[in-house]
């Protein structure tokens, strides 16, 4: 490709890019973590492919080598630039990079296991330098719908049936587009984004789910909202602003509002009503999951021990107060219960009453990681502290004698049982909940809409305005006739352009002149459409309207 064309076609997607209210992202940044999930910087690594491997020096801007099938490359870091080894043997070193890595073939990353087989992915590898430039970024370079095919498998059991994984997509397709977390990469691959494992993970059902949702996403205010998920609800979801509400950085999330399974259950407002909901075995959609109510014992001791851990670990995350520094020993562990909790009796504020101290604990993963059971943190923090038995204190002082014993000397609880429900951070769509919903006949827009308030189901809205290079605007997306009845476009039109010719799949609308004089246009567009993938084009803009726009986006109903 000549380098004049290639200058065009950026020049012309960064003009696209920057016009758009909301991007559509095509591609996936992915962050591949090691074996353990708890890496992402690298000082060597190795890859392979069944096909030609391409090189590119992307600091230099040109291909460097074309490495033969089966080879095994070794990409080294050494004083803040790049070794190649191919089969042993050192072919390039002291590249700047990144370095890209594609081929016609998956690409393996040799000696990473993902689902206990090599790990493998479509796409392009891109080596790339970590924040201190001495360690690299191992960076998966796909498009969204193959990232979409190594997650929703890994996030939802195939199990749950094609409506259920649709929501999941749905939910997926709409968390990654509003993920940065890294300069390097958009998400990781790991629990802390979404779980992604490649090209190991494909199904052909969760692959149906995902290309009969292509474009579909959930919206609040035009834009995609951030689809918290979790595993098993209670039988209560809970509010963002009540399980996050303080993070005021975080900003807020009008759609996520508390959900009730049961239509006459009302938020748990007293211990007596935690205690009794938590008790039940009927109190929502969620009871066929092994975390719908759960229960974990301690003797005293064992939870003591695990408090001295966890509270020093909590401490330094700045969850603990006063701080817990382990210097005198938790001890006499008399009381733990909730100072403040939400709508579905999740606990975001906890007291730890010892002898030796008390202790508050805040936010609902920070009281989870606080509370562990075989080193495992609690499946929610929804729930009760029951304790049983009375003790002394194993004296330390041998020295014991008729004369202490014959005083009133306090008594400590035996055992220590927590009572709860549910698994997650409760927020959101319940992934068990999604999966009950379908086998009731809820479609994936019915169950987004059941645990998300105020969206509605649609297209991106992209932005249309006047290029010289006559770039059209596309959007594409899955019509089911079974989901949906009706489907219409909504035109936002703040400028009065006088005129925006479109076409619908291969229906040409070229006089647009009768719509254009509403600021806010909404055609029915339903008879234009096909079962399956439907194609919107948007000419852009004449030179006359040259500074205006136009935002447009299809809503299925």
């Amino acid at each position: 490709m000549k380098k004049g064309l290639i200058i065009l076609l950026i020049a012309i997607g960064f003009l696209i890019q920057n016009a758009n209210a909301q991007i559509e992202k095509s591609t996936v940044r992915v962050g591949i973590s090691n074996q353990s999930f708890s890496q992402f910087d690298y000082q060597n690594i190795k890859l392979s492919s069944q096909n030609i491997i391409k090189v590119v020096d992307m600091s230099q801007n040109t291909q460097i080598d074309n490495i033969e099938a089966g080879k095994i490359i070794e990409i080294q870091m050494i004083n803040g630039l790049y070794t190649i080894l191919i089969d042993g043997e050192k072919k390039y070193e002291n590249l700047e990079g990144p370095l890209l890595f594609s081929s016609n073939s998956q690409l393996e990353v040799v000696e990473l296991n993902r689902k206990g087989i090599p790990a493998k992915y479509d796409g392009m590898i891109e080596i790339t330098k970590a924040k201190n430039n001495q360690k690299f970024n191992v960076v998966n370079v796909i498009d969204l719908e193959n990232y979409l095919r190594g997650v929703v498998p890994n996030e939802m059991p195939i199990s749950f049936g094609l409506e259920a994984l649709k929501a999941q997509a749905v939910a997926a397709r709409n968390y990654v587009t509003n993920a940065k977390i890294s300069s390097n990469y958009d998400v990781s691959d790991s629990t802390s984004s979404q779980v992604y494992y490649g090209v190991n993970s494909y199904r052909d059902i969760s692959d149906k789910a995902i290309n009969e949702t292509k474009g579909i996403y959930a919206l609040y205010n035009e834009k995609p909202i951030s689809a918290l998920y979790f595993s098993t609800s209670p039988g209560i979801t809970d509010d963002w602003d009540d399980v996050y509400g303080t993070e005021k950085s975080f900003g807020s999330y009008p759609y996520l509002k508390a959900r009730y399974d049961k239509e006459n259950q009302k938020p748990l407002k007293t211990e007596d009503d935690v205690k009794k909901f938590y008790l039940s075995k009927d109190a929502g959609l969620d009871t066929n999951s092994p975390k719908f109510r759960w229960e974990y014992d301690f003797t005293r001791t064992e939870l003591e021990n695990v408090l001295h851990n966890t509270l020093q670990q909590q401490s330094k995350s700045g969850l603990v107060e006063p701080k817990y520094d382990g210097d005198v020993k938790l001890e006499g562990l008399k009381e733990i219960k909730a100072k403040k909790r939400t709508q579905s009796g999740k606990i975001v504020e906890l007291e730890i009453i010892a002898k030796s101290g008390t202790y508050k604990v805040k936010k609902e993963l920070g009281i989870r990681k606080t509370i562990k059971k075989n080193n495992a943190i609690l499946p929610s923090a929804n729930f009760f502290v029951e304790t049983q038995g009375k003790e002394k204190l194993t004296q330390n002082n041998e020295e014991e004698n008729s004369f202490f014993d014959s005083f009133d000397i306090e008594k400590y609880p035996s055992t220590f049982k927590f009572i709860g429900g549910g698994f997650g951070h409760g927020v959101g769509m319940s992934q068990y909940g999604a999966y009950n919903l379908s086998k009731t006949g809820k479609n994936f827009a019915q169950i987004l809409n059941h645990y998300y308030t105020d969206i509605n189901i649609s297209t991106i809205p992209k932005t249309v305005f006047y290029n010289e290079y006559n770039v059209w605007y596309k959007t594409e997306f899955y019509f089911d006739k079974n989901t949906f009845n009706q489907a219409y476009l909504i035109v936002e039109n703040p400028k009065n352009v006088t005129e925006f010719p479109f076409k619908i799949n291969s229906y040409d609308f070229c006089d647009t002149k009768s719509i254009t004089k509403d600021k806010l246009i909404k055609v029915n567009i339903t008879q234009y459409l096909k079962q399956g993938i439907n194609v919107i084009n948007f000419a852009p803009l004449t030179k006359e309207n040259k500074g205006k726009t136009i935002n447009y986006r299809v809503e299925l109903l």
